[in-house]
């Protein structure tokens, strides 16, 4: 996927990748000057390639001038119909009156051709502080985003790092981790959001341990945030709602918020959890179960670790990574891979591999997946999964479709 209009392989690196919901648009960032005429900014670029017509864009730019005052961007997050595209950026140029030499988050929309900055308080206040760990909900409304900022909520005042939700339509922030009583976070950071469709619900990571009653166990935890109820619950527990023994972050979130998953160290929210290692579990919210789905077909738990969860719409499928050489057959490149569990089927399949099925000779890292679960896309430096891939650099690759 990253390449150029023409099909040019970019001449550089790549970092992490993006889908639309129905797979169409993908967007990454990369280094690469070659992918768009006229990129001499030298640095990173937020691009989107459409995969129906094959030409490729940059969104990380405004005007016809390339001096790095009005360009450059990473870590794109898409909404499913391809239109909004989020990205960071410290580049001064992209919006008028940008003076706080910051990393902020932008959101540029790609049918009306306009670019506006999203990490600002209710009043349009900029951030004092740079803004990170960010994501879009389906209609591309609503943005959950991270930042050590202290002046985009009022009482802002623990010092530490907090999850933030922007609604673009009512320019509207407020602040997502905290207690159901609306209380901070105390002495530990939040981080790593992920929102539901609508915007409801809100995952979070968080070391801070006055977010719910009981948290005692000293370690991060996934917690999600109903922003209508104004409430807020751990997510992190076994079926009888004992505390994980062990970090828990990384969340992702289905549609409607009923399943969560999340990688944890912990082997006290399954039974038969035994090999020590960081596993990938999923929550369902309305049955208050807690299911481990880094195995193998059979049920065999990965011998090393799994992480990096990302959910296709329904919760049915989560692709996530694994350095397990036992949860599918024929695995002996001892590298990273990406996996697809089909929690409906219970089958787990490699998708780090060619089309006639060779598996990547190196690392595959980064997953994202469709809202219909049919393509996942990932990062890597591997050069056997397509013909003539000669850059030596880490490209992204989309793999589906899957059903």
């Amino acid at each position: 996927m990253s390449v150029s209009t023409a099909g040019v392989q970019g001449n550089e690196q790549v970092t992490i990748s993006a889908v639309s919901g129905d797979g169409r648009y993908v967007a990454f960032s990369s280094y690469a000057s070659n992918l768009v005429a006229g990129d001499v900014n030298g640095d990173i670029d937020v691009f989107v390639r459409d995969r129906r017509t094959r030409i490729t864009t940059r969104i990380s730019a405004v005007g016809t001038a390339d001096d790095g005052r009005n360009s450059g961007g990473m870590s794109p997050a898409i909404s499913g119909n391809g239109r909004y595209v989020a990205f960071t950026s410290g580049a001064p140029g992209l919006v008028p009156r940008d003076t706080n030499e910051m990393t902020d988050l932008f959101v540029r929309d790609r049918v009306a051709g306009t670019t506006v900055r999203a990490n600002l308080s209710s009043t349009g206040v900029e951030a004092n502080a740079s803004t990170y760990n960010h994501t879009i909900s389906t209609d591309g409304r609503y943005l959950a985003f991270t930042s050590t900022a202290s002046n985009l909520v009022a009482g802002d005042t623990n010092g530490t790092v907090d999850v933030f939700v922007r609604d673009r339509l009512t320019r509207i922030t407020t602040r997502a981790s905290v207690s159901s009583r609306g209380r901070q976070g105390t002495n530990h950071d939040s981080a790593t959001p992920a929102i539901s469709a609508n915007g409801r619900y809100v995952a979070f990571t968080s070391a801070a341990s006055n977010l719910v009653p009981g948290d005692s166990n000293g370690t991060s935890d996934v917690f999600i945030r109903d922003r209508w109820a104004r409430t807020t619950v751990r997510i992190s527990v076994s079926n009888t709602e004992r505390q994980a023994a062990g970090d828990t972050y990384l969340p992702a979130i289905s549609a409607n918020g009923r399943y969560v998953a999340f990688t944890s160290a912990a082997s006290n929210l399954v039974p038969g959890d035994s090999n020590r290692v960081p596993d990938v579990f999923v929550r369902d919210r309305r049955a208050g179960t807690t299911t481990r789905i880094s195995v193998s077909t059979s049920g065999a738990e990965g011998v090393t670790n799994s992480a990096v969860p990302v959910m296709s719409a329904s919760g049915r499928y989560v692709a996530f990574l694994s350095s397990a050489r036992n949860l599918v057959p024929d695995d002996t490149n001892d590298a990273w891979d990406v996996v697809v569990r089909d929690r409906r089927m219970g089958t787990t399949t490699r998708v780090s591999r060619s089309t006639t099925g060779v598996q990547a000779n190196t690392a595959s890292l980064a997953p994202a997946i469709s809202a219909d679960g049919r393509y996942v896309t990932f990062t890597t430096g591997a050069s056997n999964l397509v013909p003539s891939d000669t850059n030596d650099a880490f490209d992204i690759f989309v793999h589906g479709p899957i059903h």
